[in-house]
């Protein structure tokens, strides 16, 4: 069941929200579908990582998801934790 979220990485409305294993599903228009783990899910949340740029971070999710049809994991390693 999908539900609408805010994307943690640019603030757009997205779509997703549900768990895969640790992770959630964001789909979001301006940064692509990816698997955010709930470590860096936390870290955003309270400060701890850096502010992503959204640009990057969309270049991040494309390189990751390659030629896959599954949507990438980002870790708090991939964003700078």
């Amino acid at each position: 069941m999908m539900s609408e979220l805010t994307c943690p990485i640019c603030n757009s409305r997205a779509a997703g929200g549900h768990a895969v294993g640790d992770d959630t599903v964001v789909i979001c228009p301006n940064c692509g579908g990816y698997r955010l783990s709930g470590t860096a899910q936390a870290l955003l949340r309270n400060g701890t990582l850096p502010t992503v740029d959204p640009q990057r971070f969309r270049d991040l999710v494309a390189r990751k998801r390659g030629s896959s049809a599954e949507y990438p994991v980002i870790t708090s390693g991939d964003i700078g934790g």
